[in-house]
């Protein structure tokens, strides 16, 4: 290749030498610093007519227009969406492809050597798709972080979105929304502002929806409080309120009227992260250190004077009590602290060594702790701890050792009789596991599923569906060597479900999956979380899919 010159001018003059005196121009040259590189290969996709057809099935044989492709008939790789296809046959510039059984939706591409050349967009068919009774197309504007089925079928959804599918330009939502399965939005509950600032992450109800609970990091709902990070709605959504008598009240007689409070009168000193009705009372789950509650018949007398007469006055003060407890509190339903769970001797438990990430409660009470702590109430638990329905630790519980490492989530299955695990750890009460795991109900492992291998990131959510098939999410681009990005379905025994990995990558995490039967009676889930891009479209923290069984 001959050398040749850059040439590049520079002016060199002030503006004031521009009008008295003009320019002068000085040259400089400069070598290519190109020359060696390496030259196009003369090879591209051709626009007008890429690939026939643009959606298929595994196996199906597809037509790409390569134009070049000939030439590099023995160097030519395919792919959809980083898979290896096999290449039937390339004549001219069509290349005849046959969709891997590993294929995902996504961008198809050809690799030379080192350089890939990226195609256009395929869809793969498989046993998962879109909902086509899914309503919530447009979603919820910020995170959705926990969903709670009520009796009437309805679902409240909270999280840190102030609108969901456009519904809030009518009647404000604001953290907190009242939904179908299919994701139309309701207003059957008088849910008012919700929670102006802050943010909600968890609700749950009393039996019969007698009394809904939320919570997360909250001051107020539905602009009255004092609220602290948790609180109790009536039945029909509204903040439950009560009228109490004040130190004025008490003492100052009709002049001085009652003052108007939630009924629920404790909280926390730091947000929640999960919450559980057990028995006549909520267990609440987060980095806290101190149960608040509120007096409102404590005040103070002042005096003054008016020309010769000297008066007494009285005047309110609000009053926070607190109790130090560690990461995990028992409310009664009034808001009241039950010092009985957790505590011994009317001292709060030492709780865990390092913080709670995620928490499940089973049937019978027992709740089930992960995170990132060696230690849990001074005992060894390698970031995982089952609590007794008194709040001390169940050492019938067989986790063992626990991960050498941090649990990110786990989740539990009423029907399999299962807990699922996500996390950064390379094993499990010393067996070689990695990042994800099954255990059974007493906490031993379910060797009937093995985990893969992940590459370029992590799983941090994983919950089976009730026919054992496993959804997860998480930063991950491959699992055992298989491009999935961000998002797969496991079997039961920790494969790649087949059929069920043909949707493209998830960009963003699940923090929840719902499942219910659709209008055809089909399998069917719908996806929470934070994300705003999957299988090539955009969303808002919201998804519908329907699974062929």
């Amino acid at each position: 290749m001959s050398v040749f010159k850059i040439k590049i001018w520079f002016t060199a003059c002030s503006l004031s030498l521009l009008l008295l005196a003009g320019c002068k121009d000085e040259v400089t040259e400069f070598e290519n610093p190109y020359i060696g590189g390496k030259m196009p290969l003369g090879l591209k996709f051709n626009t007008a007519s890429a690939i026939e057809p643009t959606q298929g099935s595994a196996n199906d044989v597809v037509t790409v227009s390569v134009i070049g492709a000939e030439q590099y008939k023995t160097q030519l790789h395919f792919q959809f969406s980083g898979e290896e296809a096999e290449i039937v046959s390339i004549v001219g510039d069509v290349v005849k492809v046959k969709v891997p059984a590993a294929g995902s939706s996504g961008s198809t591409s050809i690799q030379i050597g080192d350089q890939v050349f990226f195609g256009p967009q395929f869809k793969v068919f498989g046993k998962i798709s879109d909902d086509p009774y899914f309503k919530a197309k447009i979603g919820a504007n910020n995170t959705i972080y926990d969903a709670y089925k009520m009796r009437s079928g309805k679902y409240l959804m909270v999280g840190e979105f102030t609108d969901f599918n456009d519904k809030g330009i009518v009647l404000a939502i604001k953290k907190i929304a009242e939904t179908t399965y299919e994701g139309e939005v309701q207003r059957t509950l008088q849910l008012g502002t919700g929670v102006v600032s802050g943010y909600l992450s968890a609700v749950t109800s009393s039996p019969n929806d007698a009394n809904i609970f939320v919570a997360g990091n909250m001051s107020a709902f539905d602009l009255k409080g004092p609220v602290k990070n948790i609180t109790r709605l009536t039945s029909l959504g509204a903040i439950d309120l009560k009228q109490v008598d004040t130190y004025s009240s008490k003492n100052g007689g009709a002049t001085y009227p009652k003052l108007t409070v939630p009924v629920f009168n404790g909280g926390t000193d730091a947000p929640i992260k999960r919450i559980f009705y057990f028995n006549n009372g909520i267990i609440a789950v987060g980095g806290v250190k101190y149960y608040i509650s509120h007096r409102y018949d404590v005040g103070r007398t002042f005096t003054y004077t008016s020309g010769n007469t000297t008066l007494t006055g009285y005047r309110d003060s609000l009053v926070r009590d607190s109790v130090p407890i560690r990461q995990v509190v028992r409310f009664k339903l009034d808001g009241s602290l039950d010092n009985t769970y957790h505590f011994s001797g009317g001292t709060t438990l030492e709780g865990g060594n390092g913080n709670i990430l995620d928490a499940v409660m089973q049937a019978d009470g027992k709740l089930v702790l992960v995170g990132a702590f060696s230690k849990f109430d001074n005992k060894a638990a390698g970031g995982i701890v089952r609590l007794n329905t008194d709040g001390t630790v169940d050492d019938s519980f067989q986790a063992g050792k626990g991960a050498t490492g941090y649990i990110t989530s786990i989740n539990w299955n009423s029907t399999t009789q299962r807990f699922v695990l996500t996390g950064v750890f390379s094993s499990f009460n010393n067996q070689p596991i990695q990042n994800i795991l099954v255990l059974k109900a007493d906490g031993s492992i379910d060797d009937t599923f093995v985990s893969g291998n992940f590459d370029s990131g992590y799983p941090l959510f994983a919950q089976q569906l009730s026919n054992g098939l496993i959804v997860v999410s998480g930063n991950f681009k491959k699992y055992n060597n298989v491009r999935r990005a961000g998002f797969m379905i496991l079997s039961p025994q920790g494969g790649l479900a087949p059929g069920y990995n043909t949707l493209g990558e998830l960009t963003g995490t699940i923090n929840r999956v719902l499942e219910e039967r659709n209008k055809d009676n089909k399998r069917s889930i719908v996806l929470l979380g934070s994300f705003r891009k999957f299988d090539s479209q955009a969303v808002q923290n919201i998804k519908g899919l329907v699974l062929e069984d």
